[in-house]
């Protein structure tokens, strides 16, 4: 398990997958070697077989947040926002405070195009971290998309003020 951590560590993702192999076939309950291995497929964009891990993992130990994070942006990648919507409440069940959770729970939404449960969702993550300026340029282009464009307008000010170094800032919608 130490040299497939090790070798997914170094990024040779092939390598620690071997090595994630030998450790379930040797113990099968563990939850760590599927969680892992999925970590090293999503890496090596195998979104089906990263899913697949995580969700092995998750039988084991369904309590490791981190699985359905994986599993939820392996979804993402398949365009299965309904999946990954689940899996990102659940997480947030465990870890109300994850600000990346929150982020990619109001991204599925924005796909899915259900506006006012992403603008939801962003407000509970601004609440969580008023700084955070990618919160404020998603909810201004959820508003666009809703043709608000005076509250739009707002909030990209407001992130362009709060961080105007920021090249996503001036650009609504390209990220």
């Amino acid at each position: 398990m130490t040299i497939a951590r090790n070798a997914l560590y170094f990024e040779d993702y092939v390598l620690s997958i071997q090595y994630f192999n030998q450790v379930i076939n040797a113990k099968p309950y563990l939850y760590e070697p599927y969680f892992f291995r999925g970590l090293a497929k999503i890496n090596l964009e195998d979104y089906q077989g990263a899913e697949a891990d995580c969700s092995a993992a998750i039988e084991r130990n369904p309590f490791v947040v981190g699985a359905y994070q994986i599993r939820g942006l392996a979804r993402i990648k398949q365009s299965k926002f309904e999946g990954a919507i689940s899996d990102y409440k659940t997480a947030l069940q465990y870890e109300p405070e994850n600000i990346t959770l929150w982020h990619n729970l109001s991204l599925c939404h924005i796909q899915k195009g259900d506006y006012d449960a992403a603008k939801k969702d962003l407000g509970n993550l601004l609440a969580l971290s008023p700084k955070y300026t990618k919160a404020y340029l998603m909810r201004g282009e959820v508003l666009l998309k809703q043709k608000d464009t005076i509250q739009a307008y707002r909030d990209f000010d407001l992130a362009i003020e709060m961080d105007k170094y920021d090249p996503d800032a001036g650009l609504p919608g390209l990220f």
